[in-house]
């Protein structure tokens, strides 16, 4: 396997490793592959003595198809002379089909191997994905891992299976090319220089379709892309009367991967095409050489062609599935390489500890400095942000837009760790916990929540061991202000979200999501912005409800308006990513410039 692995370039050879195929399956498929051309070679050897027997009444020659033959032919004893015909016929037929089930097992073989490469591929993906940093999943685009979950593993498993039926063929010739040597020593070394120039032709495919088969991979990833985004957009796109160009710049992708789809095929097919003739003229070569100038006996020759012909579709079978590699395995090394970049920014697993269900956690930040990948030298998202929430408080977090709101919340979640800095829970630094433990504990309620296309029940109870009963969600429902509206609806619990929560109002959503953090008894209740798209009744319900669970839970919001702040037991007033105040709304009226502009009358 090794030297094997040098056919192929040092990138692809890396991509094939995280596949692990295993060497028996290899060597079952090169024994089918064996055992067919064995059957398909006694098939047709047995066509010539079968016609003798017709004109002479007798099998000819001599040699193991002879001695079968002659074996099959012993049997009419039981059924009689007349049925001699009849029994070299079935016999003939029964080793046809021997082959074509030879045949079926060595593709079905392959098909499930290209099958299970394809779900390993994938569950290898999204199982890298699932563990992957937040950042790293936000910064990724979702129609290009969505892409490399379908098309491109479809692709790259082709591309595997191709390289693994490659190795078996060609093993399979080197073999056919041992026993011509056999043979003949020098009407073989005379017939090297045609296989010579297929390598040379495999060669050049190779190369030749390397840019089109990066460029296909790379088209499909962007198409993947591209629909993703027109679906979340489309009504922009409507209301903009974009629906044209949308679909201008969408045909355009569907056109660059038929162009380089149609260059791939017609390089194989002329490949294929071209091997024709060069299998021919290696025939015709051996035949002159054998007649005219080295004079081997015809027995001898008529095995040489024999086996030369055997060769053929092998050579051919190897050119096509070369070519149907080299088509796909970019596919491969992109889906593989987004598996090494998923892996690489695996989440650490923190510590041991796990943040208590009893009491709701005290919150410090010590000189806390974030800087998301990829941003600029020294630029900062937020910067030195030092504060103490007590425990059991409402605090509400406030700014200008970009002032870095939602960094510090998204720290406080534990989607990020400080670049500098420490936050610290109840006294104890934020990396001693057990991450998946403490995000349990964290209710997330985002500006606009998202729900799965599950009922409402599904959704309430999604993340918890055990199913709430009854009397528990209730509660949670009515907790969170959204116990009316549930009832009002004709199914109540067990009503549809729709997808992405697409049935229900924002307001519902983000009670419902308040309703969540409880029923999975959340200590920490974080809130990004949940009025600033709510009309007034709805708000005034968001912000009773957060003054009422503030002693349950350590509530922290992301607030804009002034129904929610005045409430707050802290405000931490950001600015270009640094707390430039702190206080509460009378005090910061007083104190804070930035605050007045933002809540002053």
């Amino acid at each position: 396997m090794a030297e094997i692995n040098h056919l192929f370039t040092n990138k692809t050879s890396e991509a094939y490793s995280h596949l692990k195929i295993k060497n028996t399956t290899i060597l079952l498929l090169f024994v089918l592959t064996v055992l067919m051309a064995l059957f398909e070679g006694a098939g047709l050897g047995m066509l010539l003595p079968l016609l003798a027997f017709v004109q002479s009444g007798a099998p000819q020659g001599d040699g193991l198809l002879h001695d079968f033959m002659q074996k099959v032919l012993s049997w009419s004893e039981i059924f009689g002379k007349d049925y001699e015909l009849v029994l070299l016929l079935s016999a003939t037929l029964l080793v046809i089909m021997v082959r074509y089930f030879i045949n079926y097992l060595r593709d079905a073989r392959l098909a499930r191997l290209r099958l299970d490469i394809t779900r390993r591929l994938r569950k290898m993906l999204l199982g890298a994905l699932l563990q992957a940093g937040l950042g790293y999943i936000a910064e990724s685009k979702t129609g290009e891992l969505q892409a490399g979950l379908t098309t491109e593993c479809e692709r790259a498993a082709e591309s595997a299976a191709a390289k693994v039926a490659v190795i078996t063929s060609g093993i399979l010739i080197v073999i056919y090319i041992s026993l011509l040597l056999l043979l003949s020593p020098l009407l073989t070394l005379f017939t090297i220089p045609v296989l010579a120039l297929v390598g040379l032709l495999l060669n050049w495919q190779r190369k030749k379709s390397r840019n089109l088969t990066y460029s296909v991979s790379q088209q499909n990833m962007s198409l993947g892309n591209q629909v993703s985004e027109t679906l979340r957009g489309i009504t922009r796109i409507k209301m903009r009367g974009q629906q044209n160009a949308t679909g201008k710049k969408l045909s355009e992708t569907i056109e660059r991967i038929f162009t380089g789809m149609l260059g791939l095929e017609k390089l194989r097919l002329l490949v294929e095409i071209s091997m024709h003739p060069l299998l021919a003229l290696a025939g015709l070569t051996v035949i002159y050489l054998a007649v005219k100038i080295i004079q081997v006996d015809m027995v001898i020759l008529g095995v040489f062609l024999f086996i030369l012909l055997r060769m053929a579709p092998q050579v051919n079978l190897l050119v096509s599935l070369w070519a149907y590699y080299n088509s796909c395995r970019a596919s491969l090394e992109r889906v593989t390489g987004l598996i090494r970049q998923a892996e690489a920014c695996e989440e650490a697993t923190g510590g041991g500890l796990s943040l208590s269900l009893n009491n709701p956690p005290e919150i410090k930040t010590t000189d806390v400095t974030f800087k998301y990948s990829g941003a600029k030298d020294k630029t900062y998202a937020i910067e030195d942000i030092s504060c103490q929430i007590a425990a059991g408080s409402l605090t509400a977090v406030v700014g200008r837009s970009g002032a870095g709101k939602s960094t510090l919340i998204s720290l406080l979640a534990a989607h990020h760790a400080p670049t500098k800095g420490r936050i610290e829970f109840n006294g104890v630094p934020l990396k001693e916990y057990s991450l998946s433990n403490l995000r349990r504990r964290i209710g997330l309620v985002e500006q606009n929540p998202f729900l799965f296309n599950s009922t409402i029940r599904q959704n309430l109870n999604f993340g918890r061991q055990t199913p709430l009963d009854e009397t528990g969600l209730q509660n949670a429902l009515k907790e969170s202000g959204s116990l009316d509206f549930v009832e009002r609806l004709e199914q109540g619990l067990e009503t549809l979200a729709g997808e992405q929560g697409s049935r229900l109002s924002q307001g519902q959503r983000q009670r419902l999501a308040i309703a969540h953090s409880l029923a999975i008894d959340a200590r920490l209740l974080i809130l990004d912005e949940p009025t600033s798209a709510l009309d007034k009744t709805s708000e005034l319900i968001i912000a009773r409800t957060l003054r009422r669970l503030a002693g349950k839970l350590t509530v922290v919001v992301i607030a804009h308006r002034l129904e929610t702040v005045r409430r707050a037991d802290l405000i931490l007033v950001l600015d270009k990513g640094r707390l430039t105040a702190k206080g509460d709304h009378a005090s910061l009226l007083q104190t804070s410039g930035i605050y007045r502009e933002l809540f002053g009358d």
